[in-house]
């Protein structure tokens, strides 16, 4: 097919109907071309749902043609030579339409009206939770303390295809949203038996939880707050036989809260259908149960912990779980989770289920200002502070001294220039079933943890955890192309990257430049050949690098941000790089974001 600008294009049809084109060699700043790939996003459309209802279900395509039809664009494009139609069909249906530019990012803006403050995507009942401050609300007598206006509050619930509003939950006056999050939960009800004897039961339902604080103004810090247990039916199984047409019986229940004594910052899922909070310094294990009346109760489960300054964040491995799953597996293993502070950093917890009991395990003696954290695995954790630095955490459970079981190392440190304030596990790009050819190539990248995170100057980006010789590898990379290529105003890469905060400078560790390493792709090829000479005269490209330093001495030492598989030795491992070793590595990892 023609694809206008970028040449010829070519369809792939099947379940995931895929455009491949070539990128680069035309003189552009990119001379190198590329062969890249776009999945074409069909989903069914209300009309072809059979339920009148936009539906998440992809479209395959089994056949398609292309051709020219005027009658699918307008007339300002009427004239171009470029603009074409696509036909694709399935086993039912016949659609046509065109393909929009390669490479364009599609953004659809649904105005609030209101300063979104926190989101959150509930899959059970497909919409979207957003938390809003209303600047416009008016504020009466009663809303008034010491001459502060209070500003409205809600919860707005969206559906994901249509972004119709379907319900909103007002807050009450003063009442922030700090915290808001989709778990399934483990519900524990009893139920009377037919010798009125009373019988527990438990089973995993998807709620959505919001933490608040009450903010007012004559209060440092907050006294007072809640947790709310909302639960949102997607519809899809009620009908109303009464209508000419099937309507949807969207709804949103307010189920339970539980007042707290203190601000709610963070939520997070937990071993067991449980959750974990943070309420002002303390973290706290919440259980939900129902009763006879089948009213819910959701309350504080043990001691909970103390001894941090402001508790911002709680992270936890503990994802979704089934009503299949027996939460007797889960208490066998060590149920840990990460608690960011304000001012001390990141700490490790453990709950104890036998004395109901949440203990530190370990904690990071620096003082840095918590923004963001996450938990790579259970012993590598990744935080962000307020100087705009991002810092890996590991945690050596097996040391021989109690003073280092105690502490947390930092493996990892690397400035970003920017302050993230969120990360989240995950990708951007669909997971790919097809194989690699391991061992056909001097060099095979291997990916563990998937990590996205967001910034206050609003960019997305993605760290990748590597094993020990893709770190290597790409380690080498990155010293020769900064030993070849001349930085764009003569900036220093090493300093500019260096951990820096209040009074100490300290060179980044730990971390690859992925935006560095991918400027490889745009260089011509004299200066890759260059770059993979001093490559191979540096030779540190075969050695196995944990991020520390080149280790030999200890194969067992997992290196930064791996995921525990062991590594493989190639056979291969002495011969020398070419450019096309290079070039297919960075690819690689080029399309993993």
């Amino acid at each position: 097919m023609s694809s206008g600008s970028n040449g010829t294009c070519v369809l792939a049809t099947g379940d995931r109907p895929t455009v491949v084109y070539l990128t680069g060699g035309n003189g552009g700043g990119n001379s190198n071309p590329k062969l890249c790939y776009s999945t074409i996003s069909l989903t069914v459309e209300d009309d072809d749902d059979e339920d009148g209802h936009a539906s998440h279900r992809n479209v395959s395509v089994n056949v398609a043609s292309s051709f020219r039809s005027s009658l699918l664009f307008s007339s300002s494009n009427s004239t171009s030579n470029h603009n074409y139609s696509l036909c694709v069909a399935d086993e039912t249906t016949l659609r046509l339409g065109m393909i929009d530019d390669i490479q364009k990012l599609h953004v659809t803006s649904y105005k609030l009206g209101m300063t979104p403050r926190r989101i959150a995507y509930h899959e059970a009942g497909r919409v979207y939770c957003v938390g809003c401050i209303d600047g416009n609300a008016k504020g009466g007598n009663n809303n008034q303390v010491g001459a502060e206006i209070n500003m409205g509050n809600c919860v707005r619930f969206f559906d994901d295809s249509t972004f119709e509003e379907i319900n909103q939950i007002d807050l009450e006056p003063f009442e922030t949203i700090l915290s808001l999050v989709s778990v399934s939960l483990c519900t524990s009800s009893q139920t009377l038996t037919q010798s009125n004897s009373k019988q527990d039961t438990s089973e995993y339902k998807p709620y959505i939880l919001i933490g608040t604080a009450y903010a007012y103004p004559d209060e440092d810090e907050p006294t007072q707050g809640r947790i709310l247990v909302v639960e949102c039916n997607s519809g899809e199984d009620l009908k109303s036989d009464d209508d000419m047409e099937d309507t949807y019986s969207r709804y949103v229940r307010h189920v339970t809260q539980m007042p707290t004594r203190g601000g709610v910052y963070s939520i997070s899922p937990f071993y067991g259908g449980t959750v974990l909070a943070t309420v002002n310094s303390k973290t706290h294990l919440c259980r939900l149960s129902i009763g006879c009346d089948q009213i819910g109760e959701l309350k504080f489960v043990g001691a909970g912990h103390h001894g941090h300054m402001l508790s911002l964040f709680v992270k936890s491995l503990a994802g979704s779980e089934s009503e299949s799953e027996s939460s007797g597996t889960n208490r066998q293993a060590k149920q840990l989770a990460i608690v960011g502070d304000l001012m001390r950093s990141i700490s490790l917890v453990e709950y104890q289920p036998k004395h109901n009991v949440i203990e530190e395990l370990a904690r990071d003696y620096n003082a840095n200002f918590c923004t963001a954290v996450e938990m790579l695995t259970n012993g590598t954790y990744l935080g962000s502070e307020g100087f705009n630095n991002l810092f890996v955490l590991r945690h050596n459970a097996n040391a021989s001294s109690e003073e280092a079981r105690v502490r947390l190392d930092t493996v990892g440190e690397y400035h970003l220039g920017e302050m993230t304030n969120k990360f989240m596990g995950g990708s951007l790009i669909m997971p790919s079933n097809s194989g690699r050819h391991h061992g056909q190539r001097k060099v095979d990248v291997k990916v563990g943890s998937q990590t996205l995170f967001g910034t206050v100057d609003g960019s997305i980006g993605s760290v990748l955890g590597l094993d020990g010789p893709t770190f290597a590898f790409l380690a080498c990379l990155q010293r020769a192309i900064l030993s070849i290529v001349k930085t764009v105003g003569d900036i220093s890469h090493e300093e500019y990257r260096a951990f820096r905060a209040e009074r100490q400078v300290r060179p980044s560790r730990g971390f690859i430049d992925g935006d560095l390493i991918e400027t490889f792709l745009d260089l011509n090829r004299p200066t890759m050949e260059r770059i993979v000479k001093y490559m191979n005269d540096d030779g540190r490209w075969r050695i196995r690098d944990n991020g520390l330093g080149f280790s030999g001495q200890d194969d067992n030492e997992q290196s930064l941000m791996d995921t525990g598989a062991e590594d493989d030795v190639s056979s291969v491992a002495n011969a020398s790089l070419t450019v096309e070793d290079v070039l297919s590595s960075v690819e690689e990892i080029s399309m993993l974001h």
